[in-house]
């Protein structure tokens, strides 16, 4: 580890990256206060970077609603409007902007936003020339994470004529726009554009680079960690697991000597990296990189993203024991008297359910490994299976 931290302190000293001043107010993950929060800021004309609608029409150019939008003095940007992330309208073109970082979708999320418009603001899904009314915009780190069925409810995404649209129902009366778009494919290039227009305004032009930085930290592009990971990566081949093992065993560790270095965003992609290449080999299993407090999911093939199910996960906490858990855990959206009768169920196995994991988890420590996570996980794939049935009993149940 000694050398590690020697061959890493190394390489900052070669690419010593720019001081930001938001990545030290705020982590460079933080989807609700600082990418919600500058993004409300650049596309809100009446914000004090004094450019009107310029960077609102850059934006909307670049994700093709600039013309439907029309031109108007009349702008409202808000922030968390009625728990919408971002909400624009003109008074007669509204606009969702649902941004995602790590957070997993909720139930009914995006049906419940368009359902606040459509009935609490009265806003009708097409205007006289029956044009929609509505647009919503999914942003997340890649363009193909796509909202869950849980979110849509009884929307569904529909590709006509190269216009996507979320519709619900047969008439298709019920019917809004939709995008969806990445920081990677769309924020990036429209903050680059945007720079350019204020490349003289220094100290506008110099707030946009930094959140430039910020996003490049959280898609990886601009973390030393992470960038030295990656180099590193291309010599170890066959050694590469041995190589996030050392860091994982690290991390975990009461008195880790990286994680003081880095952010805790650089500390779960290097968990996840070791996770990954732990469990690769687990054919009839998939990954899932889950959430800000489900950083890690291993799920049976059989299920979908749109499930509810019982799968293996990473899951730690920051309270006083620090628990650092591997085990069997429910995944999903699911009401509490769902949790309850699956809790009777598991009773009936003397499995101790306690509504959100099983009690057969491992907690660990300097001497976990990626042979014992791997041992556990052959341990308990037929528990997995048995589990997913009973839960499929209890929605059948439910549903007849």
């Amino acid at each position: 580890m000694e050398n590690f931290l020697e061959q890493f302190k190394e390489f900052k000293e070669k690419n010593k990256s720019n001081y930001n001043p938001l990545l030290k107010v705020l982590p460079a993950h933080d989807e609700v206060n600082l990418h919600s929060g500058i993004l409300k800021s650049l596309l809100d004309p009446s914000e004090n970077h004094e450019q009107g609608r310029l960077f609102l029409d850059l934006f909307l150019e670049k994700i093709g609603l600039k013309e439907w939008f029309e031109k108007s003095d009349d702008v409202k940007v808000l922030k968390e409007y009625k728990n919408i992330d971002i909400y624009i309208h003109n008074g007669t073109k509204h606009i969702i902007l649902e941004n995602k970082i790590w957070a997993k979708d909720q139930h009914q999320q995006i049906a419940r936003y368009i359902e606040i418009l459509n009935k609490e603001e009265n806003v009708s899904y097409k205007d006289i020339e029956n044009i929609e009314n509505i647009a919503v915009i999914y942003l997340t780190l890649s363009k193909d994470r796509q909202p869950s069925n849980e979110s849509l409810g009884k929307w569904k995404i529909e590709n006509t004529e190269n216009e996507l649209f979320l519709k619900k129902g047969d008439d298709g009366d019920d019917k809004v726009l939709y995008r969806q778009i990445s920081y990677k494919n769309e924020i990036l290039p429209w903050l680059e554009s945007s720079q350019e227009k204020v490349k003289n305004l220094c100290s506008l032009s110099q707030a946009i680079e930094f959140y430039k930085d910020a996003i490049n930290n959280v898609i990886g592009n601009g973390s030393d960690i992470i960038s030295f990971l990656k180099e590193k990566s291309k010599n170890f081949d066959s050694k590469l697991l041995e190589l996030f093992e050392l860091l994982f065993q690290d991390l975990i560790s009461k008195e880790s000597k990286l994680l003081p270095k880095i952010s805790m965003y650089e500390r779960d992609y290097i968990i996840n990296k070791f996770l990954e290449e732990t469990c690769k080999d687990f054919n009839d299993f998939s990954i899932d990189n889950g959430s800000s407090y489900i950083q890690f999911i291993l799920k049976p093939k059989s299920v979908s993203n749109n499930d509810v199910y019982f799968a293996f996960a990473w899951f730690d906490t920051t309270n006083s024991k620090n628990w650092k858990n591997f085990g069997i855990r429910l995944i999903g959206d699911i009401s509490k008297e769902d949790r309850e009768k699956i809790q009777e169920e598991a009773k009936k196995k003397d499995d101790k359910f306690n509504g959100y994991t099983l009690s057969d988890y491992i907690v660990f420590d300097e001497k976990s490994t990626a042979e014992t996570i791997r041992d556990f996980i052959k341990k308990n794939k037929e528990k997995i299976k048995e589990l997913n049935e009973k839960l499929n009993g209890v929605k059948n149940n439910e549903n007849s």
